[in-house]
């Protein structure tokens, strides 16, 4: 199997966990892989005035899922910035299988989209467990 397909693969059971884990939470009418025409981006998931994007895969054997991957967290911020331009009304929602490291440029890339409402919250499935990131901390201590 090649890289690309295995992780096209452990991408697609990501994308799987953050939809049983939005059932789960009660959202509503999901539907996935919307285009936002006004913004030329696609969306994971929409549920009423939510948009979920899903970014995530395994970790080791020299792969680096979640935020811990830089291209990761800017193609989310990326996203949350063209939906905020067209929607700004928008809740955007971004799982990542993986927790950036401490003060990382991802650490600090997701910090700042927090800081200016580009994402709204940040929720993070590891081992199958979700951890909510804290979106409360002070923008300016960091």
């Amino acid at each position: 199997m090649s890289f690309q397909s295995e992780s096209k693969i452990t991408g697609d059971q990501f994308e799987y966990a953050v939809y049983q884990d939005l059932l789960k939470l009660d959202y509503l009418n999901i539907k996935k892989n919307v285009f936002i025409s006004e913004a030329g981006i696609e969306i994971d998931y929409v549920s009423e005035n939510n948009y979920i994007e899903a970014k995530g895969g395994l970790d080791g054997d020299k792969k680096r899922p979640g935020a811990k991957r830089t291209d990761n967290v800017k193609k989310a911020i990326a996203n949350g910035a063209l939906l905020k331009a067209v929607k700004p009304e928008s809740y955007y929602i971004v799982y990542f299988s993986a927790k950036p490291l401490t003060n990382s440029s991802s650490d600090i890339m997701i910090k700042t989209a927090l800081c200016h409402e580009i994402i709204d919250e940040v929720r993070y499935i590891q081992n199958k467990n979700i951890d909510l990131f804290d979106t409360l901390f002070d923008c300016l201590e960091w």
